[in-house]
């Protein structure tokens, strides 16, 4: 047990990067440390803020029902369905694409601690949305019910095992996932597909699953047998937190463990096997050689980055799952319209929205898409190749900001145009759901490079850590959020004047920022590229 400890805990520390930072002497390290703390914390407050708002207009209804306990099921099953969504996709680069597998394998320890160890790097993570999600919610069930003491324990108790079983379910279909495209040549592009196909089909599921007030007041109890008939282990969860049934509750964490453990000897047992199965490549059989073409550095630059991008299951997945998105929905509203659409996802103010707010709301999308905010830490250690090369930096940062504008700008494109046709906007409006995009595109771009040029990660061995995990992700989407939530709520204020007016004015002022990045860049760029 003290080896699953240790291993988990060093693989903690590295992924967050805080081994270093603990350890380190320099004061302008500590300082960095510092600040994206305050910067996660100002996200976390914000999330949870907005999931007890959440919870609170749902205990309203469940209040007028007498059945409050359907606020801890749905809100248990939402938090299942975020770790199995999340997790399926990470999965396999967590339990097998690590780069020290040689290192870790050859230490005397049994390989079901390793996979445990593995396994747990997942449940913490996940443990960390389940907090956020279920302690909003279950101090608005403490509010409206006054429950007794025993509710507290169960329910703190109960937290700890609610991801486990979701954790393992994503595991094995991640897994598969990986397996079935191993056994073709174009494996990532066919996992690519694959793994979006999986998350599209969650999430239509959730969407179907959800309602507005009305439907859940007409649903009633029938809401709760649907709930408890999807995913069982929520019955369990509820009869045991509201209804403080000991059988339920140690049921419930008798299952959860369990499960969690034949899941860890089981794949213990065969984890080399898989290892090898899932890293195993398809090469032709056939070579011929062909002349070579020589172009300028910054496209070759440009298509050695392309490469490494498309080459990654993990980068493509955690940063095209926006332009996906979008695309999704800007096809879906030429067909059911945006208010069946609000309807759909539980947004009955879709619809106004989209017409008032369109720019932003697809530059929210843009938001998920920064590939740049961890290209240079996925150098890792052949930084020093770029380091040393007879090339401009500043040339080198801006193939990566090209690569990020290729992801972006052709189905923002083509998803804005989607858009003009089905919101029938003017000529006014469409010019701003163009441009708007775009510009934020490009000073997401720009503000990833510069982040991640401040918190390099290069010392990581699971993609995971850097893609998904890394500070300068966080600090990226967390200005991308606010770039977004001060405009959004400038014209919500400022609803008597004219919206086009306000958005041109963000937009212009979104040009000056970009510029002066961008001026800044040239000037710094080189030297901190060369401090990294």
């Amino acid at each position: 047990m003290i080896n699953i400890w240790r291993l988990t805990k060093l693989q903690l520390l590295s992924s967050f990067g805080l081994n270093k930072a603990l350890h380190a002497r320099d004061m302008k390290e500590r300082r960095k440390l510092l600040l994206l703390s305050i910067a996660i914390l100002i996200g976390v407050s914000m999330i949870a803020v907005a999931s007890f708002g959440y919870s609170y207009m749902m205990a309203l209804t469940f209040e007028q029902l007498g059945r409050m306990d359907l606020l801890l099921a749905i809100m248990m099953a939402v938090t299942s369905l975020i770790a199995l969504f999340t997790t399926v996709y990470k999965a396999s680069g967590v339990l097998f694409g690590f780069k020290d597998y040689d290192l870790v394998m050859s230490l005397p320890i049994k390989t079901s601690h390793v996979v445990a160890s593995r396994v747990l790097q997942l449940y913490v993570l996940n443990l960390f949305f389940t907090l956020i999600v279920m302690v909003p919610a279950g101090a608005v069930y403490v509010i409206k019910v006054n429950p007794e003491s025993v509710y507290y324990l169960f329910f703190l108790m109960t937290l700890l095992f609610i991801p486990l079983v979701p954790i393992i379910a994503a595991t094995i279909i991640g897994s598969l996932i990986s397996w079935i495209s191993s056994r073709f040549k174009a494996s990532r592009m066919v996992s690519i597909v694959l793994t979006f196909a999986v998350i599209i089909v969650f999430m239509v599921g959730s969407f179907r699953m959800n309602g507005n007030e009305q439907v859940l007041a007409d649903m009633g109890t029938g809401l709760g047998d649907m709930i408890f008939k999807l995913y069982p282990l929520t019955s369990m969860y509820v009869d045991a937190v509201c209804s403080y049934q000991i059988g339920s509750f140690l049921l419930f964490i008798a299952i959860s463990v369990i499960t969690f453990m034949l899941f860890t000897i089981i794949l213990g047992s065969k984890f080399k096997v898989i290892h090898t199965g899932l890293t195993t490549s398809h090469t032709s059989n056939r070579y011929q050689m062909k002349s070579l073409k020589a172009s300028s550095p910054f496209f070759a630059l440009y298509r050695k980055e392309l490469r490494r991008y498309i080459g990654s299951t993990m980068y493509v997945l955690n940063t095209g799952i926006g332009m996906v998105l979008l695309l999704a929905m800007s096809i879906s509203l030429l067909f059911i319209g945006s208010e069946q659409l609000g309807q759909l996802i539980d947004m009955p103010q879709l619809s106004t929205l989209l017409t008032t707010l369109a720019p932003l709301f697809v530059s929210v999308f843009v938001a998920m898409s920064c590939t740049t905010s961890c290209s240079i830490s996925l150098e890792g250690k052949n930084v020093w190749i770029l380091k040393s090369s007879p090339v401009p930096k500043q040339t080198i940062l801006l193939s990566k900001i090209a690569v990020n504008l290729t992801v972006t700008l052709p189905i923002v494109a083509v998803s804005c145009v989607l858009l003009m046709i089905s919101l029938h906007t003017g000529w006014m409006e469409s010019l701003l759901l163009l441009v708007i995009p775009m510009i934020y595109a490009c000073f997401l771009a720009i503000a990833g490079v510069l982040v991640n040029l401040k918190l390099p990660n290069l010392e990581w061995t699971n993609e995971v850590a850097v893609v998904k995990q890394s500070a300068s992700v966080m600090v990226s989407m967390l200005i991308g959020l606010v770039s977004i939530v001060i405009p959004v709520g400038l014209s919500l204020l400022l609803s008597s004047i004219n919206g086009n007016i306000i958005l041109l004015g963000i937009g212009l002022i979104m040009i000056v920022v970009c510029a002066m990045m961008y001026r800044y860049l040239k000037i710094k760029g080189e030297q901190l590229f060369q401090s990294i």
